[in-house]
C-alpha cells in the first residue's frame, strides 16, 4: 500500500470509477493482513522454542523439536513467497499504468492479465497447508504422549491401591500442566495458519473477480458473432454476381 505505483493505479481507477478497483484494493489489504500473521507467526515459532527448552529431555522433546524446526523452514519459506507475491503485484500495476498511458481507460479493466499472481497465491495456500499438517501432527504427538504417561501412572496408582485393598481407578486423568504448556503454541500457530489460509483464498477470491472483468460476457461475444456473420453476409451479396459470357 506504501508503493507509489499501487498508490497510483488506484488513485487513476478511483477516477475513471473502474470496477475493479475495489478488489484490487480489498487484494492488498489482504496482503498486508497476511504480513502482519506470518509476525505474529515467528512470535508463536519463539515461545515453542522457549518452551521445549524447559521441557525435560525424552523422545517427545526431541520430536516436537524437530517439528518445529520443519515448521520454521515452512515459515521462512513463506516469507519468501510473500515477498514474490508483492513484487509481483507493484510490478503488475505498473504495467496496467503503462497500459492505460497507452491505450486509455479501457486497460484497467484487464488488471488481473497484468498481475500474474495466482501461481504466487496458491503457492503460499500449499505453504500454509504444510504448517497446519506440521501443528496437527505435533499436537498428535503431545496429546498421545500425556495418555500414556497418565495410563502408565494410573497403572502404577492402582497397584498401590489393589495392595491397600482399595477400588481401581478407570476414569482416565486429564492432560497435565506440561501437556498443555506444549500444545498452547501449536495451537495457537495452528490457528494462524488456518485465518492466513482463509484470507489466501479472499485473495484469490478477489482476483477472481478482477480475472472475469476482463473477460467479455457471453451474450456480448455472442451478439459480436452475429454481427460479424450478418456483416459477413452482406458483404458476399454485394458482391457483383459473375456472368456466364464472362466465365
Amino acid at each position: 500500500m506504501e508503493e507509489s505505483a499501487v498508490r497510483e493505479l488506484l488513485e487513476v481507477m478511483k477516477q475513471h470509477n473502474s470496477p475493479g478497483r475495489g478488489d484490487l484494493l480489498a487484494m492488498c489489504q489482504q496482503i498486508a493482513g497476511l504480513e502482519q500473521q506470518l509476525n505474529s507467526a515467528l512470535e508463536e515459532l519463539s515461545v515453542m522454542r522457549q518452551e521445549l527448552a524447559q521441557a525435560r529431555e525424552s523422545p517427545v522433546k526431541r520430536a516436537l523439536q524437530k517439528t518445529v524446526a520443519g515448521l520454521e523452514k515452512v515459515t521462512n519459506g513463506l516469507w519468501g513467497r510473500l515477498d514474490s507475491l508483492k513484487e509481483k503485484v507493484v510490478e503488475g500495476c505498473k504495467k496496467t499504468l503503462a497500459a492505460f498511458r497507452e491505450r486509455g481507460v479501457s486497460a484497467l479493466a484487464h488488471t488481473a492479465e497484468f498481475l500474474h499472481i495466482r501461481p504466487a497465491l496458491e503457492g503460499i495456500s500449499r505453504e500454509l497447508e504444510k504448517n497446519i499438517v506440521f501443528d496437527d501432527r505435533a499436537l498428535s504427538i503431545i496429546e498421545a504422549a500425556s495418555k500414556e504417561y497418565h495410563e502408565a501412572g494410573r497403572h502404577l496408582k492402582n497397584i498401590v491401591r489393589a495392595v491397600q485393598g482399595r477400588e481401581a481407578l478407570h476414569d482416565p486423568k486429564g492432560p497435565g500442566a506440561l501437556a498443555r504448556g506444549l500444545s498452547l503454541p501449536f495451537r495457537q500457530d495452528r490457528r494462524l495458519m488456518c485465518a492466513m489460509q482463509s484470507r489466501t483464498a479472499g485473495v484469490l477470491k478477489r482476483l477472481e473477480h478482477l480475472e472475469q472483468a476482463a473477460r467479455p460476457p457471453i451474450r456480448q461475444t455472442m451478439e459480436e458473432c452475429a454481427k460479424l456473420a450478418k456483416a459477413q453476409e452482406s458483404k458476399e451479396r454485394a458482391a457483383p454476381a459473375v456472368s456466364r459470357e464472362a466465365r
